[in-house]
């Protein structure tokens, strides 16, 4: 049987204003380069509405859209999510925490 690949979706959200921004990633091994993930974390950033509030808490999510396991990790704010080092870390631990459970399953089919 062949499963449908439905990637992996990585979102930054503003806790405190209801707003998200997201982006589905077919191949998500791409997001292990630093370079890679802090770039995609930024454009997720700007896209959402702006603020002058740069206090306001965040969360980076990682969904598998396989199987909807979904992990997120809190910033206090928005200029420390803005770190390329903070994103591209937190976005391979995000990787690293939802893969951990995608290994007990039987398929895994994200492109790994």
């Amino acid at each position: 049987m062949t499963m449908e690949n439905k990637g992996y979706t990585l979102a930054v959200s503003h806790s405190g204003r209801k707003t998200r921004a997201e982006k589905v990633y077919l191949k998500p091994m791409a997001l292990y380069v630093p370079e890679i993930a802090a770039q995609a974390v930024a454009e997720l950033i700007d896209s959402l509405p702006a603020s002058n509030d740069q206090q306001t808490d965040v969360a980076l999510t990682v969904i598998n859209n396989n199987n909807g396991v979904s992990v997120d990790k809190d910033f206090a704010s928005l200029s420390a999510l803005k770190e390329p080092v903070n994103a591209a870390d937190a976005v391979k631990d995000l990787i690293n925490i939802v893969r951990g459970y995608d290994s007990d399953e039987e398929t895994n089919v994200c492109g790994w």
